[in-house]
């Protein structure tokens, strides 16, 4: 199948086509064309953190999302102090202003401050909150309205309202929560239709009382998972997937370290540790991953995963748990032309980004 983009979108597909006058041609004989993949869930990479950086440097990292074949993100924020929480908004809304090369930012995934304290992982225990609608207002207008996604304890005093106030206009995820499955499903009915990081900073799967996690076939539901081989087993990966795999989201939950090296780095306001592959609090507590979402499924593969089903959950899935799949996410005429050019063992050999090669 061939594939040609005018201006920034895909314009045509079918077999055979002509180039015209003027048009570069790119040759994928023995390779694959996959879309651009969408990471909904990361805090940073290459040195930056978008809860703390200035805009520049936001705007900085955005070449390093491209490179790895990242063309698409939600830039996740962590629980900061109240006046800091709306100066970080700013700073996110600055660089989605910026004229800048690299991946996309779709807005703005807030994890956090509306989280439960039994499940707060490497948040500030400091300033985790209950649901407020006010402050809630204020960050969104400090965002420019780029708040997308929402994430929430469900457990809260005061969250079910939250749930059934900015349904429809916002996309509330389950996270950090001790929640049963009785009151996910409650928060799910009162439109909840995503979980954070699914087996993480929740209760485990049990026989009786499967919590959060058994939510995951309900296919109301679009379910995160970080696919490091290390905040999920790859026998749970496969499980998973088994269950659900055209409602999964493949992300990163990845920090600042991501792309760099062992050291200690600082997410939200907290020290992490990082040794090889694995980052943690200085208790020991499992922080964020060091990876990206191409890695990833590239690992979701090398667990016995077929490549559709893993390159779904790293691109497609993720636009439609988003609301974006009129713009990116596949091979379409009429979508965004970022995509990715491949060998069949998944190497990445390209990056497109509007049309445009992204120089390595």
């Amino acid at each position: 199948m061939d594939v040609r983009v005018t201006g920034d979108r895909i314009s045509e597909m079918g077999r055979e086509l002509s180039a015209r006058s003027g048009e570069a041609v790119c040759d994928l004989t023995g390779k694959w064309l996959l879309p651009g993949f969408f990471d909904v869930h990361t805090h940073g990479r290459a040195g930056a953190d978008f809860s703390d950086s200035p805009s520049g440097e936001l705007v900085r990292i955005l070449s390093s999302y491209a490179k790895c074949g990242v063309t698409s993100l939600l830039a996740t924020t962590m629980t900061m102090e109240e006046n800091y929480s709306r100066e970080m908004m700013e700073r996110i809304r600055g660089a989605m202003e910026a004229e800048g090369e690299g991946a996309r930012i779709w807005g703005i995934n807030m994890e956090g401050p509306f989280l439960g304290p039994d499940k707060k992982g490497c948040h500030d225990p400091a300033y985790l909150k209950k649901p407020d609608c006010a402050f809630f207002e204020e960050l969104d207008a400090c965002s420019g309205g780029n708040i997308r996604l929402v994430d929430l304890d469900p457990t809260l005093d005061g969250a079910m309202d939250f749930i059934r106030t900015y349904a429809g206009r916002k996309k509330i995820s389950i996270a950090h929560t001790s929640a049963d499955y009785e009151t996910a499903n409650l928060a799910v009915d009162a439109g909840a239709d995503h979980v954070t990081h699914l087996f993480n900073a929740m209760n485990e799967l049990r026989h009786r009382e499967p919590g959060v996690v058994g939510m995951v076939n309900d296919r109301r539901v679009w379910a995160e998972l970080i696919c490091d081989g290390i905040h999920v087993h790859p026998s749970v990966v496969r499980m998973t997937f088994a269950s659900n795999a055209e409602k999964l989201c493949i992300v990163s939950d990845s920090l600042s370290a991501a792309g760099m090296g062992d050291g200690v780095y600082s997410l939200g306001g907290l020290e992490v540790h990082v040794k090889g592959k694995r980052a943690a609090l200085a208790d020991g507590t499992l922080a964020c991953s060091v990876s990206n979402v191409f890695e990833e499924c590239r690992n979701v593969i090398s667990f016995g995963i077929s490549p559709e089903k893993a390159i779904a959950a790293a691109c497609l899935n993720p636009a439609r748990a988003m609301g974006l799949e009129t713009e990116i996410g596949d091979i379409r005429k009429g979508l965004l032309a970022d995509m990715l050019v491949v060998t069949p063992d998944m190497e990445l050999k390209q990056v497109y980004i509007g049309g445009k090669a992204v120089q390595k």
